[in-house]
């Protein structure tokens, strides 16, 4: 199996992961408030990956000793762009508006993505791979201007969200570049968002994490490991393999995997444009990623 397709496995695994997360998400938010939510998920996860990095990568501090200033400034930035501002914008957004709505504007990330990538990291793009997000883009219009079920500040924040995760893709990649590993950068990240999302915890919180119901628990914790720890780590892990560019064309599937879930779990509607939309994605998937 070559490395490219090992890769493509591993997006289609990462975006599976993160599609289920977004009906977890709305339906855990019921029992905590954004900021409670992101400090627990982002302690748990801390809690799984450091032991992992210590036993894998125990050189892991021999790397960092040669870091400097400016490194350890990327590397901060990196975590706070991928954890605390992201997945904080994420949140509020999915608070405020429905499952589907926020997912499907989660999937319009590439569009930005590819265009940073081929910017600032001078990724290549082919012909079949313009044509491709082309017609998911296409596809993403039209369902982002179907009438929206959720709020319109609740979208608004969805969409800052892909922006700052452009930032952090690019951020991330550039680490790579600098031959940093898939679970240091993981485990960094996750560490840095646990320390930013515990000063604000301090500073406002209105709910606790004791006396909630185990469901509220599991969905913290799935993502925690599974959209958290596995997913991150994956995903970083396939950046290695293949351009920014390519990586985050898998993104626009994840909608594919949300929408169900939140239809027969969360009884959210489902619309015609919606479906319109969905299938001429996954159709630009297909062609942006076929060799």
């Amino acid at each position: 199996m070559s490395a490219r397709t090992r890769a493509y496995i591993l997006l289609l695994i990462t975006v599976a992961i993160w599609g289920f997360a977004g009906p977890v998400i709305k339906f855990t938010l019921d029992y905590f408030d954004p900021v409670v939510f992101l400090t627990y998920r982002f302690l748990l996860t801390s809690l799984i990956l450091i032991p992992l990095l210590f036993i894998f990568e125990p050189r892991f501090w021999t790397k960092l000793s040669h870091f400097t200033p400016r490194d350890w400034f990327y590397l901060g930035l990196c975590g706070l762009t991928g954890t605390s501002l992201q997945l904080g914008l994420l949140f509020w957004g999915f608070n405020l508006t429905t499952s589907i709505d926020a997912s499907l504007l989660s999937s319009a990330s590439p569009i930005l993505s590819t265009l940073a990538g081929w910017w600032i990291l001078h990724d290549h793009i082919t012909r079949r791979e313009k044509i491709g997000i082309a017609i998911a883009f296409v596809g993403s219009i039209v369902v982002v201007f179907q009438p929206f079920s959720g709020s319109l500040a609740g979208n608004l924040l969805v969409v800052a969200a892909d922006v700052v995760w452009v930032a952090y893709l690019i951020l991330s990649k550039k680490l790579l570049r600098h031959q940093l590993s898939p679970l240091l950068i993981t485990t960094s990240n996750f560490f840095i968002g646990f320390l930013s999302m515990s000063l604000l915890l301090f500073v406002n919180h209105k709910s606790l994490i004791v006396n909630q119901p185990l469901g509220a628990h599991l969905g913290v914790i799935y993502m925690a490991v599974f959209s958290g720890a596995i997913a991150y780590f994956l995903f970083q892990r396939a950046q290695k393999s293949i351009e920014t560019s390519e990586a985050n064309v898998f993104t626009y599937l994840m909608p594919l995997f949300s929408t169900p879930l939140a239809y027969f779990w969360l009884k959210e509607p489902i619309t015609l444009p919606f479906v319109i939309g969905a299938v001429i994605i996954a159709a630009g998937v297909t062609i942006s990623e076929i060799k």
